[in-house]
């Protein structure tokens, strides 16, 4: 077992999991092809997080059966090639739904309330409402869900509460499924059109990439907030600066950037309608448990030849 690497000081978790199968767990930090290729060839089973799992790594590890993602997006993995050679490959798409479900309305209140320039402002002896206006209220607003999975259902459930309007927008979930939960069904122009909230959560795929551009971004009301917790790479960013910068739209809540750590000069972090978070929505004391459980649970289920619970390419297991 070879943790190619994982955001974890340790891994006591999975090493007390597997050695019930007898597996010795091998624990890495590699950042770039080279030093996964070095820590992988004698892997049967990879775990990893954001570790590039690389067609190369896969044709260079003879004895690999699985690759398990520590976590839902697994865009670092070649699913491809991984299937190519019979490896099947696993994602934790449950871990922590609630926690970025949480962190997505935190983002959306603390902009629509302007909280990261009041509580500065107040800190430093002003005491001036007035200073922040405009300033408006949720209730009755209309909030776009792209991407109604389990993190996109929660984030309605709590928009709700602010009685707001709900509209999804997702190809791969029937219109009847988001009417039954009281959310109107929308193609994506039509949502970025009438909504004053956008949260994304999509997974980053070919298909999800850039799909929110400049086209998109120009339908968007100037009073709009845009809030991403998902993937940086389905948001142009360049695009984004830009229309935020000239008022396009009212201000953006980002927990993902295309390039993680962010170059410090980013011209995207010195904007005051912006609230840039480190991919920390997925984070909580419970969710870090769980997600060192389940990805370990995936990797002994992997090695004992039973039947993982999250395949994300299942005709692997078709064939075995």
């Amino acid at each position: 077992m070879v943790i190619a690497d994982n955001p974890f000081e340790d891994a006591d978790k999975e090493e007390a999991l597997l050695a019930r199968v007898g597996a010795t767990v091998r624990k890495f930090n590699c950042r770039n092809e080279s030093e996964v290729l070095q820590a992988a060839r004698d892997a049967d089973v990879i775990m990893c997080d954001a570790a590039p799992i690389t067609r190369n790594v896969i044709s260079m590890a003879p004895r690999l059966v699985g690759i398990v993602e520590y976590g839902i997006g697994y865009d670092n993995i070649d699913v491809q090639a991984a299937t190519a050679k019979g490896i099947v490959v696993c994602n934790i798409p449950d871990f922590m739904t609630s926690e970025v479900a949480d962190h997505s309305v935190a983002l959306v209140l603390a902009l629509a309330r302007k909280l990261y320039l009041v509580g500065r402002s107040s800190r430093a002896g002003e005491w001036n409402w007035r200073k922040f206006r405009p300033m408006s209220s949720l209730d009755g607003k209309i909030a776009g869900i792209v991407g109604f999975g389990s993190i996109g259902r929660q984030v309605a459930e709590r928009l709700r509460v602010f009685r707001m309007q709900l509209l999804a927008y997702d190809p791969y979930v029937p219109r009847d499924s988001m009417e039954r939960l009281g959310v109107k069904s929308a193609t994506l122009d039509e949502l970025l059109k009438a909504s004053d909230v956008v949260s994304i959560h999509v997974p980053l795929t070919k298909e999800t990439r850039g799909i929110i551009g400049p086209k998109q971004l120009a339908l968007m009301k100037s009073s709009a907030i845009l809030v991403n917790t998902s993937r940086g790479a389905v948001v142009d960013q360049n695009a984004l600066f830009d229309f935020l910068r000239r008022g396009r739209i009212a201000a953006a809540g980002l927990d993902v950037l295309a390039k993680e750590p962010p170059d410090p000069l980013d011209p995207l972090l010195a904007l005051e309608n912006v609230i840039v978070t480190p991919h920390i929505a997925w984070y909580s004391e419970e969710s870090t448990w769980k997600i060192k459980e389940c990805a370990a649970l995936e990797a002994e289920r992997i090695l004992t030849h039973q039947a993982p619970k999250h395949p994300v390419n299942p005709q692997v297991l078709a064939e075995r």
